[in-house]
């Protein structure tokens, strides 16, 4: 079952918060959150990806940005999972796109660097007009999200057991992906996942 943008809500377990939305458009999405502490320190994600440094008032230099080789692992590890419960299921694999990629890191990244969490950045843009700016275009689409989860291990299987994010990865529609993956921890979550996934037209 989707839910509108309206209806989304955040619903707290203990260790998790869960959100769930959709589009009529043909967009899904789904929401995973683990709390964590606030602490000063850095962000790292990757494909954009990135390292910026936090100070104890969380000032950023954006210009620390690196790419991080331990994100790079986690995101295949991600897909690779990923199109694991896919087979078990019957569904094709997913293709990795660069431009879901694209958009799925920078969002992550964004959520880790200004320390929100939500499909929707601190401008209003929904995962589906993220998508189109940055030229996707999709005749389905949906999107996970998820906070506070230490490996791609851990977020899969937070993932799994939600039946909203469940169902995206399980939909068998959809035919590539983009993951993204940011660490700050400073921030509320620390770590933050991404998977924007989409079916060209």
């Amino acid at each position: 079952m989707f839910r509108t943008l309206a209806s989304t809500r955040r619903a707290v377990v203990p260790g998790l918060a869960l959100v769930a939305l959709g589009l009529l458009t043909g967009f899904a999405g789904a929401a995973n959150a683990a709390p964590g502490p606030t602490a000063a320190g850095t962000v790292t994600g990757a494909s954009i990806g990135a390292t910026a440094s936090f100070g104890a008032t969380s000032s950023i230099d954006t210009a620390a940005i690196t790419a991080g080789s331990s994100a790079a692992t986690y995101i295949a590890r991600v897909v690779a999972l990923t199109n694991a419960q896919r087979k078990m299921h019957g569904c094709r694999a997913l293709t990795v796109n660069a431009t879901l990629t694209r958009v799925a890191q920078a969002h992550t990244t964004d959520m880790a660097v200004h320390n929100y969490f939500s499909h929707n950045s601190r401008t209003g843009k929904t995962p589906a007009a993220r998508m189109t700016a940055a030229g996707y275009r999709y005749s389905r689409a949906a999107e996970n999200i998820a906070a506070g989860q230490p490996n791609a291990d851990a977020v899969m299987i937070a993932w799994m057991k939600s039946p909203g994010h469940r169902a995206n990865v399980l939909n068998c529609h959809l035919t590539q992906l983009g993951v993204g993956y940011a660490v700050n921890p400073a921030s509320t979550y620390k770590t933050y996942w991404t998977q924007d996934f989409g079916t060209p037209r």
